[in-house]
């Protein structure tokens, strides 16, 4: 086996590992998520290539490739988007040579994290790298609906400077290279009063196909702000079937969601080597981005 950096002529074995070995894990740990089955490699071609201009992509090859890894660096940090191995070939220290390539690519950062899936393999090789539980992504689902709390408009690269800053705050990181891309999938939003921004949200449908759309990311510069960041999403869902992902330390989000009849879905783990940013006004854009 040997691992090397990928070229943009790997992204389709990339994607076709991805189906292969999230299918297994939904198959192992996630029954109830049977009907999103067989996944479909071209849904996650768009946020492949955006990790591939952005990013480090590796791929560990035998005679074909076997799995690969994506990981990205924004500011000082450096975070851990992706890392599957084809069934039938997990358990045999791919999974942990592509980690230790990807962290040697990160050198430099104050901070390495990671959103593991449940399957304990993974969550005991960052745990061995150093990275510790901080606190659970937790997926909620229910409906859109409701009217927006706070004046609300389209989301352009001029707001990226103010966009930046809060970020800084939450997310641990300006991040302005993934907003371009989530710019570029629709349903941005800076929510303001007054005239001036007090938040950001992005409503969109989800990558990975069906009828429902994801909320998130999203951020505000005030912990009094997060009730009017989820019940603006809402209202900008319209109604229609909604999955968002909430850091657990997000208290504020969680307690209006289930307020308004989410209910709780999947949940991953978030580890990281030191703590940073402010989970608590934060929405996630899901395990591959934070």
């Amino acid at each position: 086996m040997r691992i090397r950096q990928a070229t943009e002529d790997d992204l389709e074995a990339t994607a076709a590992i991805f189906v292969a070995s999230c299918g297994d894990l939904i198959e192992r740990f996630h029954p109830q998520d049977r009907h999103l089955l067989p996944l479909n490699p071209d849904d996650r071609m768009s946020m492949h290539r955006h990790l591939f201009d952005t990013g480090t992509v590796l791929i560990a090859e035998d005679e074909e490739p076997l799995g690969f890894s994506c990981s990205i660096v924004r500011e000082d940090l450096w975070f851990l988007s992706q890392l599957w191995v084809m069934p039938g070939r997990q358990g045999a220290g791919i999974g942990a040579a592509l980690l230790d390539r990807a962290l040697a690519d990160g050198e430099g950062a104050s901070a390495f994290a990671v959103a593991s899936s449940v399957d304990p393999r993974a969550r005991t090789l960052y745990l061995r790298r150093s990275m510790f539980p901080m606190w659970e992504l937790v997926e909620l689902e229910g409906r859109g609906g409701g009217d927006p709390l706070v004046e609300t408009r389209p989301l352009t690269e001029d707001d990226q400077p103010w966009i930046n800053e809060v970020d800084r705050g939450t997310f641990g990181a300006a991040h302005p290279q993934d907003h371009a891309w989530f710019r570029s999938l629709g349903g941005g939003w800076s929510l303001r009063r007054d005239g001036h921004p007090v938040g950001y949200i992005y409503v969109a449908p989800r990558l990975m196909g069906g009828d429902a759309i994801h909320m998130g990311p999203g951020a505000v510069t005030s912990a009094a702000d997060v009730g009017t960041l989820v019940g603006t999403g809402l209202a900008l869902a319209g109604d229609a079937p909604v999955e968002i992902h909430v850091p657990s330390a997000n208290w504020a989000a969680v307690n209006e969601l289930v307020r308004r009849g989410f209910r709780w879905g999947d949940a991953s783990l978030f580890l990281a080597s030191r703590p940073f940013g402010d989970p608590s006004r934060y929405i996630s854009a899901g395990g591959a981005l934070g």
